[in-house]
């Protein structure tokens, strides 16, 4: 057999004297295969390569049982584009080996698409002042990373910010006149301005030869048909020097350049859609072979189906985008993440759309560990291969498969809902309304919530404590989101002067959590959030009390 699938037999368990295994696979472009278990031997028959190669995984799969059945199975995906995004930019940049992790975790569950977000951390040569800053991704790491993702027969697609998102590199002062805002101040912490700003000025030609120059440096590491050139949340375009003249009508004008550009090196367009939600009526001017990246994250059904028929309508080429809900966290929000996949998959079956991108993004730092939004990963790439899967049919499957301990995923639900009250990104506001001049507003935890999740959240680790697992590293990565839960719960009542006795210390969570991130990432951010934790700490330790609505 091929090389590709010689690789993926070679994690299956093997014996001079095992059950023979035939392989055969024709030459067409589907993903279909067939997978006979008897007594006496296991065949494989697949339309392609690559289908055998997904019958492999599911082989795998079945061999993790104690006793392996005799069975037929005849499957095939219910999406050809089956993909995942991992935030790179905004908190974590991972190591390589993550990243490959992360592949081998693709592969096992069917997923043949991958991109990695990126503003700034690429070595770019516009980035040479920010790199010696930051973490960032080399092009001999891209180099490898595509040839580990073509053993995977997973297409490596590159994406990067072009239009919006451009904060680090407009930042820089000899790039701040390409920026649209005439008279920014930074009024709020970094994070938060990052999220907002920066759009570069699509008036200005340096803007867009700037740009080239990204794609330029950018997609010579790549080999594949595809090029996401972002242009999403260009909220700057509303505020900026030209906020009097046809937002819409700037938006396309820069962006169809950017298309035409990209189109000129032989790629096919990506995109996100959430700016054409703001202008359908200039949708059209966009080419119709630009497939639309169709963002929604939430757990509302209907408005999930707004956004996916309104595309559907217009006759345009689409992708549904799910989220794992894991940014602003330290454990996915599944009780957000699941019915948002769920619904996400169902309207893209039911509008034709042409797949799924499964979305893991990193806002304010990217607090959670990688580990903990794996199950969004995995329910995600089930329900793209196969739509009618259910979630109840899943859980079980990834207790076993992924955390190889019964009840995992009932003790991250419970989490989860923990972070409803305790929220990552409340607690970075509480930050900024201490120490820069733009104050936020939200309504502060009630002292009864605060306490109970907190006491919640160290119930989580003393179970866990006494306990061993078979993947013992998933128990270390719950046990310090919720010690670190249970942190911000105790610093929140703190800065809202509200009585507690303190049960946990700061100091000593920050070692564990700097632990567990360098296992698999690059500094990145991490001095960052250290920062902010410390930071609050010495306020506490002043007496200093934070006066918002309660």
């Amino acid at each position: 057999c091929s090389k590709r699938l010689a690789k993926a037999l070679g994690k299956l368990p093997m014996a001079s004297d095992g059950t023979p295994l035939t392989i055969t696979y024709e030459n067409t472009d589907g993903e279909g295969y067939s997978l006979v278990i008897t007594s006496d031997t296991i065949a494989i028959s697949a339309e392609s390569e690559q289908g055998a190669f997904w019958a492999i995984q599911t082989l795998r799969q079945v061999f993790e049982a104690e006793t392996v059945p005799c069975l037929t199975i005849q499957d095939k995906p219910d999406f050809k584009y089956r993909g995942f995004y991992h935030d790179m930019t905004r908190g974590k940049v991972a190591t390589v080996e993550t990243i490959k992790e992360l592949i081998d975790t693709m592969a096992y569950y069917k997923m043949n698409a991958l991109q990695l977000y990126v503003e700034h951390v690429f070595e770019f040569e516009e980035c040479r002042d920010i790199n010696p800053l930051t973490s960032y991704i080399t092009g001999a790491e891209l180099n490898e990373l595509r040839a580990y993702c073509e053993d995977n027969f997973i297409t490596f697609e590159p994406s990067i910010a072009t239009f919006g998102h451009l904060f680090d590199i407009l930042d820089q002062e000899k790039y701040h006149h390409l920026r649209v805002l005439k008279d920014y101040e930074n009024n709020v912490c970094r994070w938060l301005d990052r999220m907002k700003h920066h759009t570069i000025d699509p008036k200005l030609p340096e803007s867009l030869e700037l740009v080239k120059s990204l794609i330029d440096q950018y997609d010579v590491y790549f080999d594949t048909e595809y090029f996401n050139i972002c242009c999403d949340e260009t909220f700057d375009l509303k505020n900026g020097k030209h906020q009097d003249m046809d937002t819409g009508e700037l938006y396309i004008a820069f962006t169809n350049k950017l298309i035409n550009y990209v189109k000129s090196y032989g790629k096919q367009v990506m995109m996100w859609g959430d700016i054409l939600h703001e202008h359908p009526d200039r949708v059209k001017d966009i080419p119709k072979d630009v497939t639309l990246l169709n963002w929604y994250y939430e757990a509302d059904a209907e408005q999930a189906e707004k956004r996916i028929r309104v595309f559907h309508d217009l006759d345009r080429i689409q992708i549904a985008c799910p989220a794992t809900y894991a940014w602003n966290h330290f454990c996915e929000s599944l009780f957000i993440s699941i019915p948002n996949i769920t619904n996400m998959t169902k309207l893209a079956k039911t509008y034709n759309a042409k797949g799924i991108l499964n979305t893991n993004w990193g806002d304010y730092g990217d607090p959670c560990s990688f580990d903990m939004s794996l199950f969004g990963i995995a329910y995600g790439a089930a329900r793209s291969w196969n739509v009618s899967a259910e979630v109840e049919d899943v859980i079980p499957s990834a207790d076993y498969l992924i955390y190889r301990h019964s009840g995992t995923l009932d003790i991250l639900y419970g989490l989860s809902i923990i972070e409803r009250t305790v929220h990552y990104g409340e607690f970075a506001w509480m930050y900024n309304n201490l120490y820069y001049p733009e104050k936020l507003h939200f309504n502060a935890p009630k002292e009864a919530a605060l306490r109970s999740a907190r006491n919640q959240s160290l119930e989580i680790c003393e179970k866990l404590e006494l306990q061993s697992w078979e993947r013992d590293d998933f128990r270390q990565e719950i046990m310090i989101a919720a010690e670190g839960v249970a942190v911000m719960a105790e610093m929140m009542m703190k800065l809202l002067d509200y009585a507690v006795s303190r049960r946990t210390d700061t100091e000593k969570w920050l070692v564990k959590y700097r632990t567990s991130w360098l296992k698999k990432n690059k500094e990145s951010e991490l001095r960052e959030i250290e920062t902010m934790f410390r930071i609050l700490e010495a306020a506490i330790l002043q007496g200093k009390v934070l006066c918002i609505t309660k």
